[in-house]
């Protein structure tokens, strides 16, 4: 971010504001939240105790106090905790504990682990995360990615090490992200390309498929083969396959697909609760049931079970920590912490977005890491976040992190009363309950729009990831797209000057950038930014970031000025320096106009090239700005804009001057096309070189 730039910036605002003494609105803000985070204002005190601080007792106690809050956000919203909340967590809690302890199981197993540990390492993370998590609907515990990630590292380990092994890994992977989270690393949710990870979770979703073809049949895979050759040696070795397993495996996939459309038929005639429905539990209970009275697990061709599971309460100990053995897992465990924290920032942000509040990266970061590392000592493997789950508890009406507390106390309950319901569950329906997962990871559709706006240079992306993840093991996948990730933000990162923000020169029609021109004016109600530079998947979420911070800052000015300002009611985006911008921009521009438009927040487009009017047409964008919100220069914008928040205002306001405006910026005699009549009679076009920062004095 660039911050002498933002500081002007945060200057001029206030500075405008305060002298503003013709604000006709007073407009409380304080119930208003910008739609972007402000990572300013959410990362400012996660910095460590200064010197200052620890010198002095009252200082430090006051920091503690201002501090812990920050890293426990439930002291801050359990106050105004109500029973609407504490209705909506106990439903959803109750709907994610069923997905999550059939879950549990089949992920242990798919990281080589005894699956009584899937349970284990869904219990205490979510007890931890319920205090210290900033994202209300997220799910932490066992998921699919990194159960293969795990199982992938524990394969070169003996049989007898697996489970101290994965401790050891889950405590490292929590000091490295509780680290990066107090060092405000944060910013690395931002460097992956949106489609070297969509290549990469696609290509890991085709891995943990083919996976579960051996225990999906009933054969088994020799020694250590790539998923190509376990394919292979599924289809070659199918005269070997267990019938009865085979029968089970269909049924239980077919009924996983089918329970998918029936529920989104029923929701569709108005069954609402219908999407509730816990197929994946009715599945296991379903295929316990029939596997047990009627023997399907007796003689040589019976099906595998699970067996008697030794349940109870995770006693804690500390891992097992030998320099050598750390040494080796060092590697694997910052890969995944960046892949789980990469895929946990998607899902917490575009919640946080959808339910409009706010959330920090590096307490997100802090937080995961005290999962993983109080995880360890209560016999957890590595967790993150899951995605399928975040949904289903995001639609089942979660509204705080007690959900997730809530759910914790469904599985401990399992754990330790429960675990002999499970002895008859087959291997292969937790097979299918895996792959059936697995398939609903793949992201088709991202593919398809890379295809529709032919992007091709992201699409070389996406199959690099695909590739190397899915042909080389899957470490070597990881390494191949970061590294890719790193080298294209080094390469597109040379100008790190995003955006700069125009005011009106007084008497005239020209904009100009406010920190190099102080003297320019605001537009009540309106904010004009002109990117400067590319967009693209490295920048974009600056860019929206950037919008967020200046809203905050023009909000908070206008509160403390105690003189009232216009709200926030119309974005103008000049894009003449933009030669392109790829996919993952605009994808993320579409949905930040959609977001906008939510709040009843218009935004407009200046001097767009034929090439971006292109780009904005195939991706759909064009539809949603409309042909209106499109203009030849910011004077034209401005002018048409400025009269729709006129019209909005009440009759005794309906200017900032007292002066009458018209309702519609067609009907304006004052203006034609070839320009603009100010009051003075002069005329003045503003088709000027928009780079130019020659001042015209008023």
């Amino acid at each position: 971010m660039d911050s002498d730039h933002l500081k002007n910036t945060r200057e001029w605002i206030h500075q405008s504001v305060k002298n503003d003494n013709d604000a006709v609105l007073n407009v409380s803000t304080n119930d208003r939240s910008p739609y972007f985070l402000s990572p300013q204002e959410e990362d400012d005190h996660l910095d460590l105790l200064t010197k200052e601080e620890l010198a002095n007792p009252k200082q430090l106690a006051k920091a503690v106090s201002l501090r812990i809050p920050r890293y426990v956000p439930i002291l801050k919203w359990i106050k105004s905790y109500n029973k609407q909340d504490a209705i909506g967590d106990i439903l959803s809690a109750i709907t994610v504990a069923i997905m999550l302890v059939p879950q549990g199981l089949a992920y242990a197993i798919l990281a080589g682990l005894p699956p009584i540990y899937g349970l284990y390492s869904g219990w205490l993370p979510l007890v931890i995360y319920s205090f210290m998590g900033s994202c209300k609907q997220l799910a932490v515990g066992p998921e699919a990615l990194l159960s293969v990630l795990l199982g992938s590292i524990l394969a070169g380990f003996p049989d007898s090490e697996v489970v101290e092994v994965s401790h050891a890994l889950a405590f490292l992977v929590g000091i490295i992200s509780f680290l990066f989270g107090i060092f405000q690393f944060g910013f690395l949710g931002s460097i992956i390309s949106r489609w070297v990870l969509s290549g990469f979770i696609n290509a890991v979703a085709l891995i943990i498929a083919i996976s579960q073809l051996d225990a999906i049949i009933g054969v088994k895979f020799h020694g250590h083969m790539g998923p190509y050759e376990k394919f292979y040696f599924a289809i070659t070795h199918i005269g070997d396959a267990n019938v009865r397993t085979i029968v089970l495996s269909v049924c239980c996939v077919f009924f996983l697909f089918a329970m998918r459309f029936v529920k989104q038929g029923l929701v569709k005639k108005g069954f609402i609760n219908a999407k509730y429905i816990p197929e994946i539990m009715l599945c296991v209970v379903g295929s316990i049931l029939i596997t047990f009275f009627f023997g399907l697990d007796e003689g040589e061709k019976g099906v595998l079970i699970v067996g008697p599971m030794d349940g109870g309460f995770p006693v804690p100990r500390f891992p097992r920590l030998q320099f050598d053995e750390l040494q080796k897992l060092l590697p694997q465990a910052f890969l995944m912490v960046v892949v789980g924290f990469v895929e946990a920032t998607a899902v917490s942000k575009s919640l946080a977005t959808k339910h409009n509040y706010s959330i920090s990266s590096n307490r997100e970061l802090v937080a995961f890491g005290t999962c993983n590392i109080l995880g360890s000592i209560f016999r957890c493997y590595p967790v993150f976040s899951s995605i399928p789950r975040t949904s289903i508890q995001d639609m089942a009406g979660s509204r705080t992190c007690l959900s997730g507390f809530l759910t914790s106390n469904i599985l401990l309950f399992t754990c330790l009363f429960l675990t002999r319901l499970f002895t008859y569950l087959p291997i292969c329906t937790m097979a299918a309950i895996i792959f059936v997962a697995a398939i609903g990871l793949l992201e088709l559709h991202e593919v398809v729009f890379l295809w529709k706006t032919r992007s091709w240079y992201d699409l070389i992306q996406f199959m690099i990831a695909l590739l190397s993840t899915f042909i080389l093991e899957v470490e070597l996948g990881i390494l191949i797209s970061v590294g890719m990730c790193i080298f294209l933000v080094l390469k597109h990162s040379s100008s790190p000057h995003v955006y700069s923000v125009l005011g009106r020169v007084p008497g005239t029609n020209r904009f100009k950038d406010v920190s190099k021109f102080p003297e320019a004016e605001p537009i009540e109600g309106i904010l004009l930014v002109r990117v400067d530079e590319v967009l693209y998947f490295a920048n974009i979420g600056q860019f929206k970031q950037l919008l967020s911070e200046i809203e905050r800052m023009m909000d908070k000015a206008g509160s403390e000025s105690g003189n009232g300002s216009v709200p926030l009611q119309s974005i103008i985006i000049n894009v003449c320096n933009i030669p392109v911008v790829d996919a993952s921009a605009l994808l993320t521009l579409q949905e930040m106009v959609e977001a906008y438009h939510k709040r009843n927040v218009k935004v407009a487009f200046v001097q767009v090239s034929e090439k971006i009017k292109e780009s904005f047409k195939k991706s759909g964008l064009y539809d949603i700005i409309t042909p209106q919100f499109i203009f030849d220069s910011n004077f034209e914008a401005v002018t048409f804009l400025e009269q729709h928040i006129e019209a909005k205002l009440p009759e005794n306001q309906s200017s900032v001057d007292g002066a009458p405006t018209k309702n519609h910026f067609e009907d304006d005699e004052d203006y034609n096309d070839q320009g603009a009549i100010i009051s003075d009679g002069l005329r003045m076009d503003d088709y000027s070189d928009p780079d130019s920062d020659d001042f015209i004095s008023k």
